[in-house]
């Protein structure tokens, strides 16, 4: 078991990993972006990657009034399509401090930032999924624009 400071240690050299694997790849719109602080730019839209001990997940979360949230989960609905199928869809659900927001995620199971033999593995997916969220964020940003 790791102390509360070894474990941040862990997570930090994790997360500045992916960051510097990640750091050379454009957007889909051809930008420089930081991947692990990826920015919507949408008001009330955030893509969020994290890890934790036993599974890592990719999501956009959306944080909002509840009416306003709902207009852009069913926006996103409308657009499932372009998803992949293994995406989980909730349109509300409390995050750890008791607030309410939609969430659209995958997740990678099995895998811990904890375990250096991990990280390939949970790179590759943070990679492959934010990578398509990019994309699908440049195809569709516009939408979204209107309707926050």
């Amino acid at each position: 078991m790791y102390t509360k400071q070894e474990a941040s240690e862990i997570r930090q050299q994790f997360w500045t990993s992916l960051g510097r694997y990640l750091s050379p790849v454009p957007s889909a719109t051809g930008e420089k972006v930081n991947w692990v602080n990826y920015k919507t730019g949408v008001k009330g839209i955030q893509f969020k990657m994290d890890a934790q001990n036993k599974y890592a997940f990719v999501a956009v979360e959306i944080r909002a009034t509840e009416e306003k949230r709902q207009e852009l989960y069913h926006a996103f609905l409308s657009l499932r399509n372009q998803l992949p199928d293994d995406y989980e869809w909730i349109e509300d659900c409390e995050d750890e401090h008791g607030k309410f927001l939609s969430r659209i995620y995958c997740e990678k199971e099995g895998a811990t930032f904890f375990n250096r033999e991990h990280w390939p593995e949970l790179i590759s997916f943070f990679k492959k999924n934010i990578l398509l969220l990019d994309q699908f964020w440049a195809d569709n940003k516009a939408i979204f624009e209107m309707i926050s």
